[in-house]
């Protein structure tokens, strides 16, 4: 038996990196996914990998940032599996063009704004409107969320994506508090530099040596890291979790700021 056997999960984002290294462990681990993506293609690619590895899966071409897609996400996952058990709200404003308007607060947009807030938290918390009637109804539910590292402290840069995740934290909370003694539970992954495609797409040797040195881990985390987490919060090994925030970041959050200052003190490099 597998840790969600038979269990009714949905992710989306779950095309690439996180959510499809965590659609591929969630079948492993016995559920039955529904794979969730804007690109249908990338969906149906990981639902194939899930089912010839002999693993339940169906995929769903959805828009997070539209409700009506979020409503028909929950609706299929119910219609195909007779319940729903996981909702993994994972995706993520990717649009290159929106991104790169986010990084100069003297040339802030409200656009940019809306854009980010509606896929990366209007996302999420809608699709928990429409799941979290089912789980109630059944008296038990498990709700993750990929927050980010970036929602515990300022930058300067990618302003509205680190407020997008702070107030993502907020609902992640206020979902645990308001249906948690009813069974439904909310946590969040906050994840450090992971190796995703879209972070190999603009890194190179240089900004990963960077990222290293701030890691207290020998190496930059995968996926599958941030999957293994998931698996262990969608099952019932963590039915005594709620409204917690991990970050599974490689160390990156443990130290004060300047350890480096202290480890050339000390050790000269």
């Amino acid at each position: 038996m597998g840790r969600l056997q038979d269990k009714a999960c949905v992710i989306t984002g779950a095309g690439s990196g996180i959510g499809r290294a965590s659609a591929l462990a969630f079948a492993r681990e016995g559920g039955r996914v529904l794979v969730t993506d804007l690109r249908l293609e990338a969906a149906e690619n990981v639902a194939r990998e899930i089912t010839a590895a002999g693993g339940v899966a169906k995929a769903l071409a959805v828009d997070v940032g539209d409700e009506d897609r979020l409503k028909a996400m929950i609706d299929t996952t119910v219609a195909e599996f007779g319940r729903i058990d996981v909702l993994y709200n994972n995706a993520l404003m990717a649009k290159a063009d929106v991104i790169a308007r986010d990084n100069d607060l003297l040339a802030y947009d409200r656009d940019v704004f809306s854009a980010i807030m509606n896929v990366n938290v209007l996302g999420g918390v809608m699709a928990c409107k429409y799941a979290l009637p089912h789980m109630l109804e059944q008296g038990s539910g498990s709700i993750i969320f990929t927050s980010s590292g970036s929602s515990l402290g300022g930058d300067v840069a990618a302003y509205t994506y680190g407020a997008s995740k702070a107030a993502l934290n907020w609902y992640v909370k206020a979902i645990a508090a308001s249906y948690g003694k009813k069974g439904v539970r909310s946590n969040a992954i906050l994840p450090g530099p992971v190796q995703t495609p879209s972070k190999i797409a603009y890194s190179t040797p240089e900004i990963d040596a960077d990222f290293l040195d701030i890691l207290n881990v020998p190496a930059l985390g995968e996926p599958e890291d941030i999957a293994a987490m998931a698996v262990f919060l969608a099952s019932d090994e963590s039915r005594y979790v709620n409204g917690a925030l991990y970050s599974v970041d490689g160390g990156q959050s443990c130290t004060v700021p300047f350890v480096n200052v202290t480890r050339k003190m000390l050790h000269g490099g």
